[in-house]
């Protein structure tokens, strides 16, 4: 059963794909699809010969016609094969949008280096974010969801650090990962503007406020010039 945030408070609807791997025999259900995402972004993350291509992909504006491309170059075969053999499997496809690539990698950054420490501190008091630094192209042509969406996952991940902390480091659907998002809920309803709604996946939820997160614990974490 799938389920949606609703903060009941016009409708903001912010939906990523859901990504699907694929065995040689079956479809995986959605949420363990999820859980194998969140793994395979973990792999990818922690390799060393993909930080680059990760990171140039990252930078790409979403939808733009370098999208799919740079989105080949930071995927890894490798880490594919290693799903298939948890899975079992002799052969486990993957297909998934860039976006929803995307969107699991920061998350996986984010335990990559803050999992084990937790939210460095000052991560409420960094300066406000400039989407022009923060892509190599037009940000104007930016997805029309991206920018509210970037926002209110900035807002909660300055807010309530530990429990976006907590809710990152969870798998996707787990008990742990439930009661983040129970906390996190008040938190969300704060962060819209007057008189919004917002509807959000938890991929989706997961997508943003772990970009948000991540960068500001990156950006809180260089030392002062």
């Amino acid at each position: 059963m799938r389920t949606t945030l609703h903060v009941a408070l016009p409708l903001i609807v912010v939906m990523l794909a859901t990504p699907v791997f694929v065995s040689a025999q079956d479809m995986l259900p959605a949420h363990e699809a999820e859980e194998d995402l969140a793994e395979y972004a973990d792999c990818v993350a922690k390799r060393k010969a993909f930080r680059k291509p990760v990171a140039e992909f990252l930078r790409v504006v979403p939808d733009s016609a370098p999208f799919y491309r740079a989105s080949m170059k930071a995927a890894d075969l490798t880490c594919l094969n290693d799903a298939a053999v948890r899975r079992r499997a002799s052969k486990l496809e993957m297909r998934l949008q860039p976006a929803t690539f995307r969107g699991a990698l920061y998350p996986a950054l984010y335990r990559r280096d803050y999992g084990k420490a937790g939210p460095p501190a000052g991560m409420a008091t960094v300066a406000a974010y400039e989407l022009a630094k923060e892509f190599d192209g037009e940000v104007s042509t930016l997805p029309a969801d991206y920018a509210p969406g970037r926002a209110i996952g900035d807002c909660i991940a300055r807010n309530a650090p530990h429990d976006v902390h907590s809710m990152l480091v969870s798998h996707p659907w787990s008990t742990g990962e439930d009661a983040a998002i129970g906390r996190l809920k008040p938190v969300l309803a704060n962060c819209l503007p007057s008189q919004q709604t917002v509807r959000f996946s938890r991929e989706a939820l997961r997508a943003y406020v772990g970009e948000a997160t991540y960068k500001l614990a990156i950006a809180s974490s260089a030392p002062a010039s």
